[in-house]
């Protein structure tokens, strides 16, 4: 009897050959032949020229590996690779990045359409008191590439809204959980990130001021980033659907948007404790606050669009505690409070006062 094929992780989308033309031409400036290059990816040269084409993650990873056998002096590989993915590399996503209003809407832009990016690796961003902090995550990857996949993203982070803010992101403090390398190494994170990183620390995280999220980008245009963000969405619905425990996680916070349960809830329901879902998660490049906040963001659309709710009622039905809170949230992911958002939208609204009251979480 045929085993079940299992699923693939939620990082395992296939992606636009851009990142493979980055990567090749990375090499090929080292001074390695195209056939090396592509060795075992099943690319071949004129795969790397379609204009639409895309690529398997696992094609991806086998590029990733031909360069570091390739290139094993190369130290600072990740990181010029990082440095040559630039916003208009990342085609409709980056335009819709670049349009954001402000540097928070478009972090929270790209957090929600991070399947429409080249990353390998999952991040996290949360705000703690006066600074934010991103967190990236690599441990569902093959252990040979994580260093550079790391580098490489992480350089992509720094790279991106350098461009778009036209100068550098000042970080507080960067945090690497890779032992010391060389001092020539240290000086390129160093050189990067502006700040000299702390090694061998339990995360690979960076932090900066908060404030920081709400400066404008100097090419905010709604209209565009509206435009960007509906094609993406079309994108990811052709693109990837969720499968495995992401997908079953995400089904039940649908199923009822009145009552949406907590983590604790949906792993009672699919008989693991909350602690087992967390690793089943983590092992997909998925979370239960991620899947959350994506879940929330598509039900917010229904409940606007179908019902002349408040903003309170659509809160609460939610599961926020206040409806400041969901308009904080609002924010994150449109750029805009749902006030203006319904007004640009057509989207009828006969109680336009928000309910100030605060709703206990179901």
């Amino acid at each position: 009897m045929a085993s079940k094929a299992s699923s693939p992780p939620s990082w395992d989308f296939r992606r636009g050959v851009a990142t493979a033309r980055v990567l090749t031409q990375l090499g090929l400036d080292r001074g390695l032949s195209l056939d090396a290059l592509l060795r075992h990816t099943g690319l071949t040269p004129a795969a790397l020229e379609a204009p639409q084409g895309e690529i398997e993650a696992q094609q991806e990873i086998q590029l990733i590996r031909n360069l570091q056998a390739e290139l094993p002096q190369i130290e600072t590989l990740g990181l010029e690779a990082g440095m040559r993915y630039h916003v208009t590399t990342h085609g409709l996503w980056g335009y819709a990045v670049l349009s954001s209003p402000t540097l928070g809407s478009a972090f929270g832009m790209a957090a929600r359409m991070l399947n429409q990016t080249f990353s390998l690796s999952t991040n996290e961003v949360e705000q703690l008191g006066d600074q934010v902090m991103i967190s990236y995550h690599v441990e569902h990857l093959p252990p040979d590439i994580r260093q550079f996949v790391l580098d490489r993203d992480r350089a992509a982070a720094v790279t991106l809204p350098r461009e778009i803010l036209g100068q550098p992101m000042p970080y507080r403090a960067v945090l690497l959980r890779r032992p010391e390398p060389s001092p020539q190494m240290v000086e390129a994170y160093t050189q990067l990130f502006g700040v000299r990183p702390l090694f061998g620390q339990p995360q690979d995280r960076g932090l900066f001021d908060a404030a920081l999220m709400h400066q404008p980008l100097p090419q905010a245009n709604a209209h565009t980033k509206r435009l960007c963000e509906d094609m993406l969405k079309k994108l990811v619905d052709a693109r990837q659907q969720r499968t495995g425990v992401a997908a079953t996680v995400r089904d039940r916070l649908l199923r009822n948007p009145g009552q949406i349960p907590d983590m604790e809830e949906v792993a009672a329901e699919m008989r693991m404790t909350s602690r087992t879902l967390r690793r089943h998660l983590t092992a997909e490049g998925a979370t239960f606050r991620g899947l959350l906040e994506e879940v929330r963001s598509t039900l917010t659309e229904e409940l606007m669009g179908g019902a002349n709710l408040t903003h309170g009622e659509i809160a609460e039905r939610l599961g926020y505690a206040d409806v400041t809170t969901f308009i904080e949230a609002f924010r994150r992911w449109k750029g805009v409070p749902p006030s203006e958002y319904r007004r640009a939208s057509g989207l009828a609204n006969r109680h336009p006062r928000l309910t100030r009251r605060r709703f206990v979480p179901r």
